[in-house]
């Protein structure tokens, strides 16, 4: 018959050899030591909380840098705004000077032209009609002869202020009983700038 012994388990030592072996040790449990593990736990959330800490701080910074940057931009933005307004007011005012100086400068040529004009014009040659346009000048009068005509002619470019002076036209009509030469004449004006240049 086999007695199986249900309580504690014994130490059996065989002997083999002079030599005795145990079959069974009663296995140690491993304890870790509580104050140690409450201190690993203690110093990792002490080191996230620290990290946590580091890195609100830097988002914190980065943030504000952010907006800092952000605001920045948008001043900038209104003074490029402000610079292209004024940029477009100087243009724009540069182009009023422009025409003003142009206006005053034709003003000068037209009186130089009339100044010159009249004093070309012989007795008895009157002008009914004359346009001045870029350099351009047509001239239309009266005259009691074809040689009056032909002295104006002569005096135009003997002033040095009119180039390729041209008889266009010439018509003779009777106004009151006496001979009256219609003419047309086309001629180039050199502005008083230009003549200062070539004297």
């Amino acid at each position: 018959m086999i007695k199986i012994n249900l309580l504690k388990p014994e130490k059996k030592e065989v002997a083999a050899g002079g030599t005795t072996i145990s079959l069974t040790e009663e296995a140690k449990p491993s304890q870790l030591s509580l104050p140690a593990l409450i201190g690993a736990i203690a110093i990792t959330i002490c080191g996230i909380g620290l990290l946590y800490f580091l890195q609100s701080s830097e988002l914190s910074s980065e943030t504000k840098l952010l907006a800092d940057r952000t605001l920045r931009k948008a001043e900038l933005e209104k003074v490029l705004k402000e610079l292209a307004e004024i940029e477009t007011t100087k243009l724009e005012l540069d182009n009023k000077i422009k025409i003003i100086s142009d206006l005053k400068l034709r003003q000068k040529d037209a009186v130089f032209m009339m100044d010159k004009m009249s004093r070309s014009l012989p007795e008895w040659v009157w002008l009914t009609d004359l346009n001045f346009k870029g350099g351009s000048v047509a001239i239309s009068g009266k005259a009691l002869s074809n040689n009056l005509i032909a002295d104006l002619i002569n005096n135009l470019q003997n002033s040095n202020s009119f180039v390729n002076v041209q008889l266009k036209t010439t018509t003779r009509k009777k106004e009151a009983g006496i001979d009256i030469f219609e003419f047309r004449i086309e001629c180039q004006f050199i502005r008083q700038s230009d003549l200062n240049k070539v004297v």
